[in-house]
């Protein structure tokens, strides 16, 4: 390694991925900005992806051997004592990044010291490299994208940067395959996170990804996710209030006004100084409110439309003004 303190530790994880990692790595080496170390993991592959990452005679690069295949949670984490950036960038071993990808997450930590975690839009492109015309499109407003986060992951993995105190103050990784979600969830209860709306990554998407190859899994570790941080913020944690922000939604289960209490509650968890929210993030909290009383609010669907604190003027629209209406007439003629 050079003698220079890295700015950024880059780390990429890597396990059987002979086909793709050269790729990967040179997309690291090709960047605009240059102050980073490329910290390789192998986890034990039995492919030739060793013999791609020796290859490499670049001076950034470090690469560290687990003894046993460790899976990708503990094998990531080795970052918390090895990582010698001040910031930790993720790069997944199929992936592609573009060229001035890290220099511009560092431009807007620069220009927002105050964020703790940033992503951004990636391009999706097929197992031989070849675009798809999908994109992964993040959300880009701070405000909105912390209520976001409570329903759903809205961010990029493999696009990410975070700072590396905030990565070992949560103790890094927890759990197997939503273990992303979970890290990001968690860091946007205590700090400001956000995406640049620019697309940063070409994301590889093949048949044998973890995403689609545990799919099953990925869909019962949510659950326990939303169970952890409501009893992280003290808010009721039973499975009824982990279902409430929790796609796809039983709506014969939710109270309406249960659900209201609660949901007011959560917001001012998210919401803990009352500041002045953006249009869309109020424009999101009032959409959320009437999915539940159109679901469920029968003869007082109009009545309830109006309830504080989501509803405005400014955030409701025609056509949700006149759905409302026309279900209640509809209930009350019954």
């Amino acid at each position: 390694m050079n003698s220079k303190q890295p700015l950024v530790t880059v780390l990429m994880a890597a396990y059987n991925t002979e086909r793709y990692i050269a790729q990967a790595i040179q997309s690291i080496l090709d960047q605009t900005y240059n102050n980073f170390e490329l910290l390789i993991i192998d986890d034990c592959s039995l492919d030739g992806t060793l013999n791609e990452i020796r290859k490499f005679e670049d001076s950034r690069i470090r690469l560290l051997q687990n003894h046993t295949n460790q899976g990708v949670v503990i094998t990531r984490n080795r970052v918390l004592r090895e990582g010698k950036g001040e910031f930790i960038a993720i790069m997944d071993s199929d992936d592609i990044a573009i060229p001035d990808r890290l220099e511009l997450l560092l431009n807007e930590f620069n220009k927002r010291p105050e964020l703790a975690l940033i992503g951004g839009h990636a391009d999706v492109i097929d197992p031989n490299g070849v675009p798809t015309g999908q994109k992964f499109k993040v959300e880009t407003d701070s405000n909105l994208l912390r209520h976001l986060l409570f329903f759903g992951n809205n961010f990029t993995h493999s696009s990410i940067m975070m700072r590396t105190d905030v990565f070992r103050e949560f103790n890094g990784y927890r759990i197997p395959i939503a273990e992303d979600y979970d890290l990001f969830l968690r860091i946007s209860t205590k700090y400001p996170v956000s995406n640049l709306d620019k697309c940063l990554l070409l994301y590889r998407d093949h048949t044998s990804g973890i995403s689609k190859k545990y799919a099953l899994e990925l869909e019962n570790q949510i659950l326990p996710i939303k169970e952890n941080i409501l009893r992280t913020i003290d808010l009721p944690s039973e499975i009824k209030y982990q279902k409430m922000i929790t796609p796809p939604f039983e709506w014969p289960s939710i109270s309406v006004l249960e659900y209201k209490k609660f949901y007011i509650q959560l917001l001012s968890r998210i919401n803990p100084s009352n500041e002045s929210l953006s249009l869309r993030t109020y424009q999101f909290i009032f959409q959320k409110w009437y999915e539940v009383i159109m679901n469920n609010g029968e003869k007082r669907t109009f009545f309830y439309f109006f309830h504080k604190p989501f509803f405005g003027w400014k955030y409701i629209t025609a056509k949700q003004f006149r759905r409302a209406l026309k279900k209640t007439v509809k209930n009350l003629l019954r």
